[in-house]
């Protein structure tokens, strides 16, 4: 791979794994299966997440949820844990900027240079999240140890924080060794061909985004020519009469002698320039051609005149 090309690889691979993260945040974030308990052997199943509490009841099969408004109410005598408003609002923010990260980072496909603000995003969100998610891990657990809980444990909506969070930290390496490289050696964005490193296929670019091409108002720079450049045969006759036939513009040379026997002669070639308006002497035009028995009517004010033909 050309290593103009490399952060391209970087971000697209971010951008999967950011998005993967993004699923699974998400999925977590939103169901009640995170703690779940029983007070007492045979009792009912409980469990609870970030916004609501439910109960599994065991003879009909059916779950009953409620969120915690109404449910601290009920079940924790009107006072909500503090562990769970602290992970709500850790959790939440993680999440946010998680979200805006992944933004970030698809807009930098063509704005490369947002990827920093991507980097920096993506890892805001994991510091959220990897400081709210032990919280409510740890206190839960305590939590059901004080009220002597017959039996605890995790469910999956907590346990897919765990991969959103590792996904999401990569991500925000990859974000920024995305900038970076794009910063040494890139240029353009993420849907710049290789072939547009060269501009008109002989000035290359060196690298770096400032060099897309000629800025705005400044002339296109001036090639030199090609050297031992094939030359077309003119088509037609009159261009290769034109191109062939000996120009007639020089004077007539006179040969004049300015000394005397025995001297040397010394020959000087005099004359005056003579403009010549009609073909050489072995060049004249035909008669005009036209179809037999039919005058030829001339309607243009000008001398028509037959083809070039060649006497001597």
């Amino acid at each position: 791979m050309d290593a103009s090309s490399r952060w391209k690889a970087l971000l697209v691979l971010g951008i999967l794994l950011s998005l993967i993260a993004f699923i699974l945040g998400w999925i977590g974030f939103g169901v009640p299966d995170w703690h779940t308990f029983q007070r007492y052997s045979g009792s009912i199943t409980e469990y609870y997440g970030l916004w609501a509490y439910c109960q599994e009841q065991t003879p009909l099969y059916n779950t009953v949820c409620q969120r915690w408004s109404t449910a601290e109410a009920q079940v924790f005598n009107g006072t909500r844990p503090n562990f769970i408003s602290t992970a709500q609002g850790l959790i939440t923010t993680g999440m946010i900027l998680l979200s805006l990260g992944l933004a970030t980072a698809i807009a930098a496909a063509i704005l490369p240079l947002l990827a920093y603000l991507a980097a920096a995003l993506a890892i805001m969100a994991f510091i959220f999240l990897v400081i709210g998610l032990p919280i409510f891990g740890r206190q839960s657990n305590d939590y059901s140890n004080v009220r002597g809980d017959y039996y605890y444990n995790k469910r999956y909506g907590f346990w897919l924080m765990v991969p959103t969070i590792i996904l999401e930290f990569l991500a925000a390496l990859l974000f920024l060794g995305a900038a970076l490289l794009y910063r040494k050696s890139g240029y353009g964005n993420i849907g710049t061909n290789l072939s547009s490193k060269t501009i008109n296929m002989r000035n290359p670019i060196i690298g770096g985004q400032r060099m897309l091409g000629p800025a705005y108002g400044f002339r296109p720079p001036v090639l030199p020519p090609v050297p031992y450049s094939p030359r077309t045969e003119p088509s037609l006759l009159s261009q290769y009469l034109t191109q062939r036939v000996i120009p007639y513009d020089r004077p007539p040379s006179t040969l004049r002698i300015v000394g005397a026997l025995p001297q040397p002669s010394i020959v000087r070639a005099t004359g005056v320039p003579v403009i010549h308006s009609a073909p050489p002497a072995y060049y004249r035009f035909g008669e005009p051609v036209g179809p037999p028995f039919k005058p030829i009517v001339n309607l243009t004010s000008e001398t028509i005149v037959g083809p070039l033909i060649r006497t001597a």
